[in-house]
C-alpha cells in the first residue's frame, strides 16, 4: 500500500440543479437523481486511487444493497469493512448557484470505533483520516495517528464540518488531535471555528502553532491558501463548467496527498490539487474523479 484512508463510507444520492428547497408539505420535481459511493474518507480513497497510488480503505457499512453497491463503486480500492446494522446514506441537494445542502444518515459509520480497525492494516506513506464528526473513532483519532507515526507514515485529517455546530467540547478534541497531524485539510470556516480567528492568514499560523506541518485551506470558488513554516502561498481557482460540487474537497485532499508523496513544491501540489477538485465538479459524486493525464492537461 501506498496509502491508508480511514473513516467514512455512504450512499451519495444527488440530485440536479435545483431553485430552491420545496416549502413544507410541497414537493418539487428534478430532472435526475445521481447516485455514487460518497463519505469523505471513501471519496479520498476512491480519488488517490484513480490518480495511480496503491490504496487502502478501512471502514464500517452494513450488508445491504447499498453496501453491495458501494463495494462495486470502490473498484481498485483494497476494502477492509466490518459489518455494521445499516449502509449510511447522504441525500445532496444542489442548486444553481452551486451551492448544496445535505441530509445524512451516518449508519454503520456512526458505530465505527478503533475496536474494527486492525492496526496492522495501517500501512504505506500516508494515512489519511476522514469526516471526524461521522464516524464513531472520536477521543481514539489520535491513537490512530499516533500508531501511523510510529510506523513510519505521514498523516492528513480533514475534520468536515460539525453538524452539531462546533461545539466547545468538539473543538478541544480537535485541536489535541491536531498535535498528531502532519497535512491538515480545513475550509475557511472550519478553520476559524477551531481556532476563534478570522482570515485565512491568521487561521493557518493559529493552527499552525497547533502542531500540523502543513496547512491546505480549501477556499472554494476562491481556490485554495497553502502555508507552512516557511511558506504562504495563494493558488488561484480553476474554471471549468460545474455540475455538481460534493466530494470535491476530498479529491483536493486526495491530489494534495498525492502531489505532496511526489517531492513537489508546494506551489505545484496547490495548483494540482485545485485543479483534480475542479474537475471532480464536472459530473455528479464521485463519478467524474480524475487521472493523473487529465489534470495535467489543463495545467500545461
Amino acid at each position: 500500500m501506498d496509502v491508508t484512508s480511514i473513516g467514512d463510507i455512504n450512499l451519495d444520492a444527488i440530485t440536479s440543479k435545483l431553485k430552491e428547497l420545496p416549502e413544507k408539505d410541497s414537493q418539487r420535481v428534478v430532472s435526475d437523481l445521481s447516485l455514487s459511493s460518497g463519505g469523505c474518507a471513501a471519496n479520498f480513497a476512491k480519488a488517490i486511487s484513480k490518480l495511480g497510488l496503491e490504496t487502502r480503505f478501512i471502514g464500517k457499512m452494513g450488508d445491504d444493497v447499498i453496501g453491495e453497491f458501494l463495494r462495486n463503486s470502490m473498484e481498485g480500492v483494497d476494502l477492509v469493512l466490518s459489518k455494521g446494522s445499516k449502509s449510511g446514506i447522504t441525500f445532496a441537494m444542489v442548486f444553481e448557484d452551486d451551492t448544496r445542502s445535505f441530509v445524512t444518515y451516518p449508519g454503520s459509520n456512526g458505530e465505527f470505533t478503533i475496536g474494527d480497525i486492525n492496526l496492522d492494516l495501517i500501512e504505506g506513506k500516508y494515512l489519511h483520516v476522514g469526516s471526524f464528526f461521522l464516524q464513531g473513532l472520536r477521543e481514539d483519532t489520535k491513537k490512530v495517528l499516533d500508531h501511523a507515526h510510529g510506523r513510519g507514515m505521514s498523516t492528513s485529517f480533514d475534520t468536515g464540518w460539525d453538524p452539531a455546530g462546533w461545539c466547545k467540547e468538539d473543538i478541544t478534541l480537535v485541536r489535541e488531535i491536531l498535535k498528531g497531524v502532519d497535512i491538515f485539510f480545513p475550509n475557511l470556516k472550519e478553520g476559524e471555528a477551531i481556532t476563534g480567528a478570522k482570515g485565512r492568514e491568521k487561521v493557518c499560523e493559529e493552527l499552525l502553532a497547533l502542531g500540523p506541518q502543513i496547512i491546505a485551506l480549501k477556499l472554494g470558488s476562491e481556490g485554495s491558501y497553502i502555508a507552512n513554516g516557511k511558506e504562504r502561498i495563494s493558488i488561484p481557482p480553476t474554471k471549468v463548467d460545474v455540475v455538481d460540487t460534493t466530494g470535491a474537497g476530498d479529491v483536493f485532499d486526495a491530489s494534495f496527498v498525492y502531489g505532496h508523496s511526489k517531492g513537489w513544491d508546494l506551489e505545484k501540489v496547490g495548483k494540482f490539487a485545485n485543479a483534480a477538485a475542479a474537475l471532480s465538479t464536472r459530473d455528479y459524486g464521485s463519478n467524474g474523479y480524475p487521472a493523473p493525464d487529465d489534470v495535467n492537461s489543463i495545467l500545461q
